[in-house]
């Protein structure tokens, strides 16, 4: 009997989800510098990274052992965000003296070298870096997901529901039910360590992605205008008639059921997007760049917010400090598209730039 076959590899980078990548960290930027948008975004930017990660889960490398999936994921995204909270850490001092910080305290020597070692196991404190509390739950939800799709394949038998094999469905009810566990621990206001009731709670996004790879080879059947724009109206409609603020990072979840509805029809509005955007040459050469270093517009957006605020308020204006230092951004009445073009594409380019380099050092380095 044929079977949908489990999920391989994902070796080549497919530029369609660096496009849904793209769309998701300009979400994110417009949620930091564009008022209005926050209702919307807010309920599928930081989803869609769950989703796209789980679609782009490496089966047949990670299934029989997890730990090198969260030792692969610590590999990429540690050492960036050691760069980047260090960076930021020995800036300190000079961002206070120049209005990029808000007004606080100055760091000596000592408090220096303790942030510097609490940025080393993810607790960096700069507001600079401040949406990089995301990483060590994105790096623990990953590893949570490569536990459970472990378990299936260690403890499960290789036995079929008519022509569906039963360890893609048993990943997603297991899923489910640390989906369950997560809105749990946020609705009793019990928090956890590392903030692992989140790495709990979107779980179901790594298994709808999974989902998707395993069933569906060519995902873009799934891509229909007629279902789009129902989905596009339904999100708009439920977020404006219940008036919901969803943040995820605060366990703001509406009543549970609501998050994870807008966020699927967040996420396949994105996915639509990203389908148009592929006809669109110099749009989609941008857009992918932006999902290619989402990491980098993640980390250094809200400096570039800053600088251009250093820039307008203090050298164009002369507003007073406690004016331009405001944060995350002092001006999004009015600067809101530089805030969202800027702050997307200069991180990219920085990503781009430390990328090329650091390959240019390695050739240079002792094998």
């Amino acid at each position: 009997m044929n079977q949908p076959s489990i999920p391989a590899t994902a070796s080549s980078r497919s530029q369609f989800w660096d496009l849904v990548r793209g769309i998701g960290i300009l979400s994110i930027v417009m949620g930091h510098s564009c008022h209005p948008v926050i209702p919307y975004v807010y309920t599928y930017h930081l989803a869609i990274f769950f989703f796209v990660s789980g679609y782009l889960y490496n089966s047949k490398k990670y299934s029989r052992m997890p730990f090198d999936h969260i030792a692969a994921k610590l590999k990429s995204a540690w050492p960036k965000y050691i760069c980047y909270m260090s960076a930021y850490t020995l800036l300190h001092n000079l961002f206070q003296h120049t209005g990029i910080n808000s007004p606080s305290p100055l760091y000596n020597r000592s408090y220096t070298l303790m942030a510097l070692s609490n940025a080393i196991v993810f607790q960096g404190v700069e507001p600079m870096g401040g949406t990089l509390w995301f990483v060590p739950v994105w790096i623990l939800a990953c590893g949570i997901f490569g536990g459970i799709v472990w378990f299936s394949f260690r403890f499960l038998p290789e036995i079929s529901f008519g022509p569906a094999p039963l360890r893609p469905f048993a990943v997603t009810g297991i899923s489910s039910l640390f989906g369950v566990a997560g809105c749990f621990f946020i609705f009793r206001g019990l928090p956890l360590a590392y903030q692992l009731h989140l790495a709990f709670l979107v779980q179901p996004f790594f298994a709808a992605g999974w989902l998707i790879r395993c069933f569906l080879s060519d995902y873009r059947k799934l891509l229909h205008w007629y279902l789009a724009l129902p989905a596009i109206l339904a999100w708009a409609f439920l977020i404006r008639r219940d008036n919901l603020y969803i943040d995820l990072s605060l366990g703001r979840i509406g009543n549970g059921w609501q998050f994870f509805l807008l966020a699927c029809l967040g996420i396949y509005g994105c996915m639509y997007l990203a389908l148009l955007l592929e006809r669109l040459k110099p749009v989609k050469r941008l857009v992918s760049l932006w999902g290619q270093y989402s990491f980098d517009i993640m980390a250094a957006h809200f400096l570039v917010f800053k600088c251009i605020d250093l820039f307008y308020g203090r050298f164009l204006i002369n507003d007073p400090l406690e004016q331009y230092s405001g944060f995350p951004q002092a001006y999004a009445d009015r600067l809101w598209p530089i805030y969202m073009i800027l702050g997307t594409t200069i991180p990219a380019l920085i990503g781009l730039f430390l990328e090329k380099g650091g390959k240019k050092l390695a050739k240079h380095l002792p094998a």
